[in-house]
């Protein structure tokens, strides 16, 4: 039995398992990666930027963006920060609400389908104006992969919110046969966090702006990568140019 054909079983409605997965899998999933986390050595750098926001009361919210295959180690290094997420109300989004819920990461339910996107979206909206951040995938739920969507832009303006853009770099990890090649790092590896210099959206953009913006944060956040794996690359060098201690 392939991967495919056991996903397509697995999650055949009405099956026996069906209440085992609503239980056990996000469990499962949360003990598994956050064992794995513990053995992940992190580094961070812009660090200073982020945490003031979800560390002390704001007026306003904040959001958080990065790419759909990066989200482990964002969820590990900000647990419990209170930020919320955008979650679809699927069976799989469902166990992704749970496992981030164990993570101390709130979720709204959202969807791609027009109406219901539209309406979480100004959900979002609405908590960001009371000072609760949020954390975007960009390109998700469905991609294009490493393409930023209109949503994040959207959001910012209407609130208005600061978005910070967050790069992630791996040493080593796992990838994950789905649409994002979702990254999952291998145990002793090394991973560094940036986050970029934040972004002030202007409120109220009309409709044929928003794409400028979309493009600019898209460009931040791929600064923001490249600034992530900048910095893991100097540490792997300096690590390995290190003489054998005595």
């Amino acid at each position: 039995m392939n991967w495919k054909t056991a996903r397509k079983y697995f999650w055949l409605p009405g099956a026996r398992l069906q209440k085992v997965r609503a239980w056990m899998v996000p469990r499962l999933i949360y003990r598994f990666t956050r064992m794995l986390m513990m053995t992940v050595r992190f580094t961070t750098s812009g660090l200073e930027r982020g945490l003031p926001i979800v560390d002390e009361p704001q007026e306003r919210g904040a959001i958080f963006i990065t790419w759909h295959d990066l989200t482990l180690p964002i969820l590990h290094t900000f647990r419990h920060k209170n930020i919320g997420v955008i979650v679809s109300p699927s069976r799989w989004g469902k166990i992704q609400a749970s496992v981030a819920g164990f993570y101390g990461w709130p979720a709204t339910w959202g969807t791609t389908r027009k109406q219901a996107g539209i309406q979480a979206l100004r959900d979002v909206v609405r908590l960001l104006r009371t000072g609760q951040s949020f954390a975007f995938a960009c390109d998700g739920p469905r991609g294009p992969r490493h393409q930023s969507q209109v949503g994040v832009v959207f959001m910012a303006s209407r609130a208005p919110a600061v978005v910070m853009p967050l790069g992630v770099a791996i040493s080593a990890a796992w990838q994950l046969p789905t649409w994002d090649r979702y990254l999952i790092p291998k145990p002793f590896s090394r991973v560094h966090l940036h986050i970029g210099e934040a972004m002030e959206v202007p409120k109220g953009l009309a409709r044929e702006e928003m794409e400028e913006w979309r493009c600019r944060i898209e460009a931040e956040l791929v600064r923001a990568q490249e600034a992530a794996q900048g910095e893991l690359d100097r540490k792997m060098a300096r690590y390995f140019a290190a003489p054998p201690t005595q």
